[in-house]
């Protein structure tokens, strides 16, 4: 049986959340402990201009379009027949790694968000604390998600070439 809904909201979910995971892996790894050193009030005026500028299109799209894309493929293998079984787990799995990235990003872009007001130097410092927190777990959560959805893609694609009941 063809699952070709599966596979293609697998694909975009895949793309979404791999170029989100990416950034994220780059500010959790390279970016914010530059910006720890070269201090909060640098990259509050930083990301005045970049995350409160494009991102503010760019991050939502990718955030939103990617979890639900992994959410439809949930749906769009659980229509066809939820087969071949052994796709279950990853497919599931990145839907909700993707949910988790959601989560954490609600509790990350209030800290961006709270950068349009003037804030003093402390505010400052525990609005870059606390999205760097959250930002590192919503990270991890959306590189795995990505794990998940490749590991699901292969697993759906490999069911294709089977004759399964």
């Amino acid at each position: 049986m063809k699952r070709p809904a599966t596979m293609a909201l697998l694909a975009v979910a895949t793309a979404m959340n791999g170029i989100l995971a990416g950034a994220g892996l780059v500010r959790l790894i390279v970016d914010m402990p530059a910006w720890r050193r070269v201090g909060a009030l640098a990259w509050a005026d930083f990301s005045r201009h970049a995350d409160l500028g494009n991102g503010l299109v760019l991050y939502p799209l990718l955030g939103v379009g990617g979890a639900v894309a992994a959410v439809g493929a949930v749906v769009a293998f659980r229509v066809s027949g939820g087969t071949p079984r052994a796709a279950s787990p990853p497919v599931y799995l990145g839907a909700l790694l993707a949910l988790l990235g959601m989560v954490a990003t609600a509790f990350a872009a209030p800290q961006m968000l709270s950068l349009r007001a003037a804030l003093d130097a402390g505010a400052i410092q525990q609005a870059f604390d606390r999205f760097e927190f959250w930002g590192g777990i919503r990270a991890v959560a959306q590189a795995l998600a990505v794990g998940a959805h490749v590991w699901a893609i292969a697993r759906v694609s490999r069911g294709d070439r089977r004759t399964e009941p």
